[in-house]
């Protein structure tokens, strides 16, 4: 296990990383991954899948929207991030297995310290509703033609104007290179998502 200023990293061997895919496809809920996790972001061969959790299971975007929409499976996953405000479970794909790491939230030493975690809010693609929403899903795009489904809400009052109001948050955790000083970004986990309302 590693230790960040305000976080733990535990790897994840291949078989906890392959209980973790068969709860997301509606298996039993891995041992100790019962706690905050909300979220699910799937990047797959062809192409992202949204979720979130309901209960012990994960409704995925793949369901409402499957021409947009991959089903996350063994075969397609690339990289799979389940994630809440506590923290994240990170999955990929290497040569031969699954590989993972799970991120915890720790109680900060000080919060003066330079090492302290950096919270920042990204804009999501998403000026327009196309769909929805079904199933709690809402397939949004841009003007150039990128769609993707959400797990929110989501109504065309959401995007008056033209406004981007998807979000997500990351949380940034840092080292400090003991020889010179320079910190610098060692681990970076996603934390929520949400609608912003003008």
């Amino acid at each position: 296990m590693n230790r960040l200023e305000g976080c733990t990293i535990e790897p994840l061997n291949p078989e906890t990383c392959r209980a973790v895919l068969e709860w997301v496809a509606g298996g039993p809920t891995p041992a100790g991954f019962d706690r905050c996790l909300i979220w699910l972001l799937a990047h797959c061969r062809d192409g992202v899948t949204w979720g979130r959790r309901e209960n012990s299971s994960w409704p995925l975007s793949a369901t409402p929207f499957p021409d947009l929409c991959p089903a996350v499976s063994a075969d397609n996953l690339l990289e799979m991030r389940l994630f809440g405000k506590r923290e994240e479970i990170m999955i990929w794909r290497s040569e031969e297995e699954f590989l993972g790491r799970r991120l915890v939230d720790e109680p900060q030493q000080s919060e003066d310290s330079p090492l302290r975690p950096h919270d920042e809010t990204r804009i999501l693609s998403g000026d327009r509703l196309l769909e929805g929403p079904k199933d709690g899903f809402s397939r949004v795009k841009t003007a150039a033609g990128t769609q993707q489904a959400v797990p929110l809400e989501c109504t065309e009052s959401d995007f008056k104007d033209g406004w981007w109001p998807l979000r997500l948050s990351v949380r940034h955790y840092f080292e400090q290179e003991p020889h010179t000083g320079a910190v610098r970004v060692a681990a970076s986990r996603l934390v929520h998502l949400f609608k912003e309302v003008r």
